[in-house]
């Protein structure tokens, strides 16, 4: 049991969280006067943003510290401070925790190091740790901890060099919570220059006891935050997540996040096409794509986009219309269109009256239209942008507007093409933001954007991806699938099972397979070939096998019994120290489009379905996509979607349509399966499944199934 989660649950939810964020009175245990030591810079990053409640500088060898009187202990104080942060070695950390829990403090935030993350001396200091914080009600963010704060109260305990360039001058609606500590302080710093602002930020270390998931919690009911930022290196408490996840959409508070670790450098043995190909970051994606958290690829954009969406909340909803990309340069316009395809952002036609009206100001060598390029027209006419702007803006199909500079605000002319489009997006209710295709969005020229909250983008991308969040963040999600399909029950056994009894269970769910014979040796081979009549397979039946073919135990289209019963005796006599338990003897299927459907049980998020191109082949294309257990038809055909498969299934090059339908129906009822015996079904592959003409249904060819544990 992870002792961590079982840390958390002494409490209840969210205890001692608004103390975190609102402290009234603060000790800083191991402050000196040496300026850049943890408790010293906490000391004094409150002291230059303001910190209006009690501050306590605790050392017995200084009678004041940053012009604050200092203190000999934690009982000399005058009050029992609310907050303490604690910056000694890890040894003398445990006594000071102590001591705070006896003093009655409410929370308490740990900068050492020096617990799980050194070896076994470090792990049994840290169920020391434990076992003085349990019995009790104070709370502790860390240990190997940065802090927290919340700019409105001029609370900052962040103490790395980051924070000492703060200005907190201005408060967003931002959550950020980190599991970084020093990233935590370059995204403030390069979030507050660009004017992506917070509201409340916290770094959990180690989360021993205070952990991401609750602090998301607890953001999504203040109502100083209506945007979460998350940098992720791993969940502990991964179902918490998804209900957090899943409330943050109801509240209308969307949740974006960067994860670090994407990659795999090695992974257990797997014995399924599905357990080679769902690694962890697979499934992550998954997860976020149908809980609706909006996931950058670069941590650069994870305040940006949080922020801008905190922004735009008061402005027109986007996703009712389009995009209209406003430029003086005809190159970004055609880079801005590529990029707005691949996020999912429409560029609409503006409309006749708008065209008309653009038509009426513009010279007759620029075209009306959307990307709209003035281009070369603002020499003649300073006045033209503003007035085109205005326009196009107002056009119905039109919800936001990404307006592009050329050159950087450090010129005169160049300003007053900035100033122009503020002077129009500032008082428009439809949602802009600008990318500056020279300079960057730190540039003082752009503090008039940020003091509107015109979010600025620092790339063309960034800026048709953040188009596109805003757009999915503002999407209904998908029907969750149904758990309570009927469907058999798994054999009493460990390990692999033979696809004799997995086709059984296959063709239970009400998922057709070729008819079939066993034979229990060669020589029934041709009397089962012969029973069948026609062209059939033969495969190898051998214990602790998974994948046939690539042991020479697969043959196809055999005309005859005799050629059948050859086939099984050459897989005898090669296969070696094989321990063969029979063959099985199948009629040749009709032809149709090759898939593969797949279960994994990921240890964090439960068992997901794997979709796409099937064949031998699967795991050489990787065409493949992931769904959560279980499914609905709906996102079935979204995991159908995302792949290649879905065109060969739809009719490719003059070819029928196959049927998609019937496939889905096999994706559920797969899914309800997986989800059914989520604590025993480890992997499971369907391999190749044939989907028929429309009409005509799926066939699976093969199937295997392999279990963990015992009823």
């Amino acid at each position: 049991m992870n002792t961590m989660t079982d840390t958390i649950a002494l409490h209840a939810p969210h205890a001692g969280l608004g103390t975190l964020f609102h402290p009234r009175s603060i000790a800083f245990i191991g402050a000196s006067e040496r300026p850049n030591t943890p408790a010293s810079r906490g000391l004094r990053n409150c002291l230059r943003h303001g910190f209006k409640g009690g501050l306590y500088p605790i050392n017995p060898k200084y009678p004041e510290l940053f012009g604050v009187r200092c203190y000999p202990a934690l009982a000399e104080l005058p009050e029992v401070p609310e907050l303490a942060m604690i910056a000694l070695s890890a040894e003398m950390t445990l006594q000071a925790v102590a001591e705070c829990k006896a003093a009655g403090v409410r929370v308490v935030v740990v900068c050492s190091a020096g617990w799980e993350e050194q070896g076994a001396e470090g792990v049994e200091r840290a169920r020391r740790l434990q076992q003085i914080l349990s019995g009790g009600t104070m709370r502790m963010l860390g240990p190997n901890c940065l802090g927290a704060g919340n700019p409105a109260a001029g609370l900052c305990l962040g103490y790395n060099s980051s924070f000492e360039s703060m200005a907190h001058s201005r408060t967003g609606r931002v959550g950020l919570v980190t599991q970084s500590g020093a990233m935590m302080g370059g995204l403030l710093l390069n979030g507050e220059d660009a004017g992506a602002d917070v509201g409340l930020y916290a770094h959990v270390g180690n989360a021993m006891d205070i952990g991401m998931e609750e602090i998301v919690e607890y953001m999504l009911g203040d109502e100083q935050i209506d945007v979460i930022a998350l940098m992720i290196e791993g969940l502990r408490q991964p179902r918490r997540f998804v209900d957090a996840a899943r409330r943050a959409r109801a509240v209308g508070k969307p949740l974006v996040v960067f994860k670090a670790g994407t990659s795999e450098l090695g992974r257990q043995a797997v014995m399924s096409h599905t357990g080679a190909l769902a690694g962890a970051d697979e499934i992550f994606a998954a997860v976020c794509r149908e809980e609706g958290i909006l996931r950058v690829q670069e941590s650069e954009d994870l305040l940006s986009t949080a922020a801008s969406l905190a922004h735009w909340k008061g402005r027109q909803p986007v996703g009712r219309g389009g995009m209209l990309v406003f430029t003086l340069s005809g190159g970004a316009a055609s880079i801005l269109a590529d990029e707005c395809a691949e996020a999912g952002v429409p560029l609409p036609a503006l409309s006749a009256t708008t065209l008309q009206k653009l038509e009426a100001i513009l010279p007759s060598y620029v075209k009306a239209s959307n990307p709209l390029d003035v281009g070369g027209a603002v020499f003649s006419n300073p006045e033209l942008p503003r007035q085109a702007l205005a326009i196009a803006l107002e056009d119905d199909a039109i919800d936001s507007v990404l307006w592009v500079g050329v050159g950087a605000p450090r010129d005169e002319r160049s300003q007053l093409w900035l100033d122009q489009a503020l002077d129009v997006v500032g008082v428009s209710d439809k949602a802009s933001a600008i990318v500056p295709v020279s300079g960057h969005v730190q540039e003082a020229g752009f503090e008039r954007a940020r003091a509107l909250g015109i979010p600025l983008a620092r790339s063309l991308r960034a800026a048709a991806q953040l188009n596109g969040f805003a757009r999915r963040a503002n999407q209904p999600l998908l029907a969750r699938g149904d758990a309570d399909g009927s469907v058999p029950d798994l054999p009493a056994v460990e390990g692999l099972i033979d696809e004799v009894q997995s086709k059984a269970l296959v063709k239970a769910l009400g998922i057709r397979v070729p008819e079939s014979r066993v034979a229990a040796s060669v020589e029934e081979v041709a009397s089962c070939a012969r029973e069948l009549a026609g062209p059939v397979v033969v495969k190898g039946l051998a214990r602790g096998i998974a994948h046939k073919s690539e042991h020479g135990l697969v043959a196809l289209n055999l005309a005859t019994p005799e050629l059948a019963q050859a086939a099984a005796q050459k897989m005898r006599e090669q296969g070696g120290e094989l321990e063969f338990t029979g063959f099985l003897v199948e009629r040749m299927a009709s032809r149709g489009v090759e898939v593969v459907l797949g279960i994994k049980r990921d240890p964090a998020f439960g068992p997901v379905l794997m979709f796409g191109l099937g064949g031998v082949a699967v795991e050489l294309f990787k065409d493949v996509a992931f769904g959560m257990c279980p499914m609905s038809p709906d996102s079935a055909r979204e995991l159908i979607s995302m792949t290649r498969a879905a065109a060969l299934l739809r009719g490719f090059r003059g070819q029928p349509p196959a049927d998609e339908e019937a496939l889905v129906e096999a994706m559920v009822r797969l899914s309800q399966f997986a989800f059914r015996h989520a604590d025993r079904l480890a992997e499971m592959d369907v391999n190749p499944v044939i989907v028929l003409p429309q009409g005509e249904g799926v066939l699976a060819l093969d199937a295997m199934i392999s279990c963990s544990g015992r009823t």
